[in-house]
């Protein structure tokens, strides 16, 4: 079965970016660059993982986070953000993050923690 990541961030060259290269990798990846659609998409699909970053205009990542797990408990979250800090990367291991990565960021580390994160979730 092909897993399925939604990758959520208001930079259109990274969601293209991390789509290609998701795709490549053999799976199903749908993009979102802001909020709202990130909840549409996560309401509609059946979602195994989800590539959010923090600072968007209007609703923020954390925000986004919150209502994405009322929806889909058992989603895995990898926070991408280009301003970690501390407060934000404790919130987010808080709400039940896999792991929190920042910008910019190497392809084969988040290709890496993609993969742990999904074997993790298989062991569950």
């Amino acid at each position: 079965m092909k897993h399925s990541i939604l990758v959520v961030d208001d930079q259109e060259e990274i969601c293209d970016l991390l789509q290609d290269f998701l795709s490549q990798e053999g799976y199903q990846v749908f993009t979102a660059t802001n909020g709202s659609e990130a909840l549409s998409l996560g309401k509609e699909n059946e979602l195994d993982l989800v590539l959010l970053d923090i600072k968007m205009p209007g609703m923020d990542g954390m925000e986004v986070f919150r209502k994405l797990k009322k929806v889909r408990r058992d989603m895995d979250v990898i926070i991408l953000t280009g301003y970690g800090t501390l407060g934000t990367a404790k919130e987010a291991m808080r709400l039940g993050a896999y792991d929190y990565l920042t910008k910019p960021f190497d392809l084969s580390l988040v290709k890496n923690v993609i993969q742990e994160a999904l074997e993790s979730r298989e062991t569950r």
